[in-house]
């Protein structure tokens, strides 16, 4: 990049810090910002940002009245910052139609580079792709798991190689079988590319225009959906392996703590499977098996979770589902599947098959506890006679002397509730919590609730457990000061925090007046949540 339009550039992602900081602003400060970016890329012989900046104010008329916040103002100059990104370049940086429609990927854009990552998302947003910001290489890194994003893009500036956040979140993303990584740039130096390379990268970039970026990394989600589909895919059946299970169980465990949604585990055996392979073959058994994985792919949700566990037993794990609903869904499936036909060696066959079901409902149990409940009553349907469902029932807790050790624990197990409209903030509020409770060896249950009304309906609310809420400002079908007033008016035990991206001191003032414990602005400065958290939880035990 021309050392006179990176220049340009670092002034405009000053003036959007300030803005982001501050108050919204006006149509005549912004118009103003954008004459002033204009009349420096003249000056300095940038024509074709000149004549951008002249289009964005003529776009602005009739609108200086309104306000802007800094997020709005930074999509209202996408065009601009093309100009920018896309500058030397022969044609304007599109992409082909014939790619509009290929497969959908989550990208992760993590880095301090707001202009960069608003002009990514701007120029493909026609791509069926789902772009996450999180400036944060700290929380980029928590949060990785939880996302599973198919591509992780991170800005790296200069100076910032020896940040020991982009060490971990690289060391991370190379935990996984494979999640590529790619590092933008601006500077061109050989040593900051050999330096990325080196720490992990999968490709290093100086600073592309938005189609040299598609192609690269679209190459690399397409190495990677192949890497998934050798090392977590089953051959035979075209579902997943046994080996994919753990992630499975991540998410789903992910749910059961932020919206107290319970899953269904189902192992399933086909009955009399070897007399399928000594009577046809193993090809027989073979056409038997893909069969009854094809016929489990087309009659589940997508949601749900198919995995071959291993010879003719296969998992069906279905998501944010109670144990009663799961129970119709396998006898539905039991029905169906002894009605359908199977070609093999010129004869037709029909199977049955048998499955112990367990209701996954305690976030705290490992995989392996709810898969040996699953087997278990998996071998009561078998020896009941086969073409059975047989439900799991829970292993007896220890003796009596355990209960008061257990009793103990339960009353150091924390209750936080986060309440924000905003998913993203959900995730990475409950990851730092999940942080702090670790750190003082402690147990938390973990709740979260897309808007205030929810959160008064749940039953978490009506248990009137001592908690510490998390609650947004700004939320649709019910405020947060409401939602705070209802609180205080019932005495609820709670200890609240309340988020809100105004600055407004007066706001702030009202909030505390009406009982709030803790008041936080957004953007968040992570180590001041991470402080005000931490003295409420403490706050909790006294």
């Amino acid at each position: 990049m021309d050392r006179s339009v990176a220049s340009l550039l670092d002034r405009i992602h000053e003036q959007y810090e300030r803005w982001r900081t501050g108050p919204p602003l006006d149509g005549v400060e912004l118009a103003r910002f954008f004459n002033a970016v204009g009349r420096t890329a003249a000056v300095i012989g940038l024509s074709d940002i000149a004549a951008e900046a002249e289009r964005l104010i003529h776009r602005l008329n009739g609108q200086t009245e309104r306000q802007w916040t800094a997020e709005e103002a930074l999509i209202e100059m996408v065009p601009l910052l093309r100009c920018f990104y896309e500058a030397g370049e022969a044609a304007s940086a599109t992409i082909p139609s014939s790619h509009r429609q290929g497969p959908k990927a989550a990208i992760l854009l993590c880095g301090n580079d707001p202009l960069f990552f608003a002009y990514v998302r701007g120029a493909l947003q026609t791509v069926p792709w789902r772009f996450t910001t999180i400036p944060s290489l700290e929380q980029a890194a928590a949060s990785m798991f939880r996302l599973s994003p198919d591509c992780i893009i991170v800005s790296v500036k200069e100076g910032e190689w020896e940040n020991p956040d982009l060490t971990v979140l690289l060391e991370r993303a190379g935990q996984r079988p494979y999640l590529p990584v790619v590092i933008v740039r601006r500077d061109e130096g050989k040593e900051g590319r050999l330096k990325g390379y080196e720490l992990g990268a999968d490709d290093v970039i100086t600073t592309p225009a938005a189609d040299e970026l598609f192609v690269r990394v679209r190459r690399l989600i397409e190495k990677k959906r192949k890497i998934d589909d050798l090392v977590l895919i089953d051959e035979l059946t075209g579902v997943y392996n046994r080996k994919y299970l753990p992630r499975v169980y991540a998410r789903l465990r992910s749910d059961l703590e932020r919206y107290g949604a319970p899953s269904c585990l189902a192992l399933l055996d086909l009955d009399h499977f070897k007399q399928v392979n000594d009577r046809f073959g193993h090809l027989a058994g073979d056409a038997v098996l893909q069969k009854l994985a094809a016929f489990l792919r087309q009659h589940t949700r997508g949601v749900d979770t198919v995995v071959r566990f291993g010879g003719e037993e296969f998992v069906v794990w279905l998501a944010k589902t109670s144990k009663s609903e799961a129970r119709a869904v396998l006898e539905r499936l039991q029905r169906q599947f002894a009605a359908e036909k199977i070609e093999a060696d010129g004869a037709l066959l029909s199977c049955t098959f048998s499955a112990g079901l367990v209701e996954c409902d305690e976030p705290d149990r490992p995989l392996d506890y709810w898969l040996r409940l699953a087997d278990k009553a998996l071998y009561a349907a078998k020896r009941g006679g086969g073409n059975r469902i047989e439900e799991a029932a829970r292993e007896k807790s220890g003796s009596s002397d355990e209960a008061p050790s257990q009793a103990s624990t339960d009353r150091r197990r924390w209750a936080i509730a986060i309440v924000d409209d905003d998913e993203l903030v959900r995730m990475m509020i409950a990851d730092l919590v999940r942080k702090l409770v670790n750190e003082q060896g402690r147990k938390a249950d973990i709740y979260e609730f897309g808007d205030g009304l929810s959160f008064l309906e749940s039953p978490f609310y009506q248990s009137g457990r001592q908690s510490v809420v998390i609650l947004d400002r700004v939320m649709p079908k019910m405020d947060g000061l409401e939602v705070l007033n209802r609180l205080r008016q019932e005495r609820k035990p709670y200890k609240v925090m309340m988020l809100t991206s105004r600055q407004d001191e007066r706001d702030i003032a009202h909030a505390l007046n009406r009982g709030a414990d803790e008041y936080v602005t957004k953007p968040f400065k992570w180590l001041e949540l991470e402080a005000r958290l931490r003295r409420l939880l403490k706050e909790l035990d006294e």
